[in-house]
């Protein structure tokens, strides 16, 4: 891929999974409690979209991770539980007699549901098929694969970073021309659009490359532009705030947490925040059927809330992590 060197795989920093819990705690608070005065899902989606950008960049062109184990990596960490939620959900479906197209399950299975079947989006599919969520990991999954496709032919760091940084223009020029002309079918929620975060990051990340990333920045850069990028979701603002600005302050911030003050890492790197960030992807997929069962489940949305943890516990322990760590000892 390149003749430079590679860069040694960093050590396991707990702050990054608190930033991973405060994003999947932001979703939840946005499905079950919804009192933050903030577009708390968008945020939270946008602070995993931009933590996966930074970290899949430092993969593929920094620590220069071949692809076929990048590729089986990005399989064994996603794939199992999703492909199980997935079946779930168009079995239970079945079972309640809820009609739907075999061509939305293959492409749900195929993180193609935001644009194919052409005739319905995925917020299109039947009501009780519950795999409208998903849209955010076909996201992320068709970003993989753009950054993955530039790693085949752009050996340079930096020019992988000013790829990128083009990238995520484009899509937030999409989301200018939505928001003023109206959206194409696929809304802001079409990899277009919504992928701006994933892309800044990793460009952001790639162009200091050739300066110490991790060394000389303020302290203050990563609470600032956390902070600054948080209020840009907040409700009653203007749209350019949350769809423009709001992503690129959170890359900026993803990208100089290594360097904050101690007080902040540490702030991220609370036991419960670091647990939420660990268990995350479970919960993120096991939680929307309490989100749509939320209003008449059995003692209310604190309920419906506690049996979503459990069944994100249950797929965690008993599915996700033990399958991940016996597909990557043996594949």
């Amino acid at each position: 891929m390149s003749s430079h060197a590679s860069t040694p795989e960093p050590a396991h920093q707990p702050h990054l999974d608190g930033w991973r819990g405060l994003a999947i705690a932001l979703v939840l608070e946005n499905h079950f409690i919804h009192r933050l005065p903030l577009n708390c899902q968008k945020l939270g989606v946008d602070l995993f979209f931009a933590l996966s950008g930074f970290l899949m960049a430092g993969i593929l062109f920094l620590q220069r991770q071949p692809l076929d184990r990048f590729y089986k990596r990005r399989i064994s960490r996603i794939f199992p539980v999703f492909v199980v939620y997935v079946c779930f959900a168009y079995g239970l479906a079945a079972s309640r007699g809820v009609a739907f197209r075999w061509d939305e399950f293959i492409s749900s299975l195929l993180f193609l549901r935001t644009y194919w079947p052409t005739d319905t989006g995925i917020h299109g599919t039947a009501v009780g098929v519950v795999i409208g969520h998903t849209w955010s990991l076909n996201v992320e999954e068709h970003a993989y694969l753009m950054m993955s496709l530039l790693a085949l032919g752009i050996g340079s760091a930096w020019r992988a970073g000013a790829a990128l940084l083009a990238l995520a223009a484009a899509c937030l020029t999409c989301s200018l021309v939505y928001s003023t002309l109206g959206p194409a079918r696929t809304g802001f929620i079409g990899t277009e659009t919504a992928a701006a975060p994933l892309l800044l990051a990793g460009a952001y990340r790639l162009l200091r490359s050739r300066r110490a990333a991790d060394t000389g920045g303020s302290p203050w850069i990563a609470p600032v532009a956390l902070v600054a990028g948080v209020l840009c979701y907040a409700s009653g603002t203007h749209w350019s705030l949350e769809r423009l600005v709001g992503p690129v302050l959170l890359a900026v911030g993803v990208n100089h947490l290594t360097e904050a003050t101690a007080g902040f890492r540490a702030l991220l790197s609370l036991r419960p925040l670091t647990l939420l960030g660990l268990w995350s992807y479970s919960l993120y997929l096991w939680q929307q059927p309490f989100y749509d069962l939320r209003r008449v489940f059995p003692g209310g949305h604190a309920a419906a809330v506690a049996a979503a943890m459990a069944c994100a516990l249950v797929s965690y322990y008993l599915l996700e992590r033990p399958v991940r760590g016996w597909l990557n000892r043996h594949w």
